[in-house]
């Protein structure tokens, strides 16, 4: 996958997941401006978050499965 590509679609993953989680549930409903964008701030940090979390738990699990297969000659 390009960079480019997979860096736009980061983008809209954590866009899109800001615009949704504050109005999960109702939570910002009838509530003060401030509060709304208190809870796009708060999932805005959990979204930027997850990425990188998931990039690592990728990482671990390709370096359980497949292992180290290049050993150096001395």
């Amino acid at each position: 996958m390009k960079p480019k590509l997979f860096s736009s679609l980061i983008i809209i993953v954590v866009a899109t997941g800001t615009a949704i989680i504050p109005l999960a549930g109702g939570a910002s409903l009838g509530s003060e401006p401030m509060r709304t964008v208190f809870f796009a701030f708060v999932s805005a940090i959990i979204a930027i978050q997850l990425v990188p979390a998931v990039m690592l738990l990728g990482c671990l699990i390709k370096s359980l499965l497949f292992g180290k297969t290049n050993k150096q000659q001395s």
